[in-house]
């Protein structure tokens, strides 16, 4: 599941992965419409739905929070 979310990141991105605390936005360089691209992605690709209480994009910063995130509904 880790594996499968960094790439999906770093799809988006274009950006390789190098841990959990790499932050999207700084050093990844992902905006706002990348974050939701990278949102509806990972709902599609692991076939979950995220509920919209867990999509504030202020706690979500690290890839790390991106993972945690996907753990919750896998």
């Amino acid at each position: 599941m880790k594996e499968k979310t960094y790439k999906l990141i770093a799809d988006i991105a274009g950006e390789d992965i190098q841990g959990d605390g790499q932050r999207l936005k700084e050093d990844l360089g992902l905006d706002s419409l990348g974050l939701v691209t990278l949102l509806i992605e990972i709902e599609d690709d692991f076939d979950i739905v995220i509920n919209e209480s867990d999509l504030d994009p202020t706690s979500l910063v690290t890839v790390g929070d991106i993972v945690e995130l996907v753990g919750r509904y896998v």
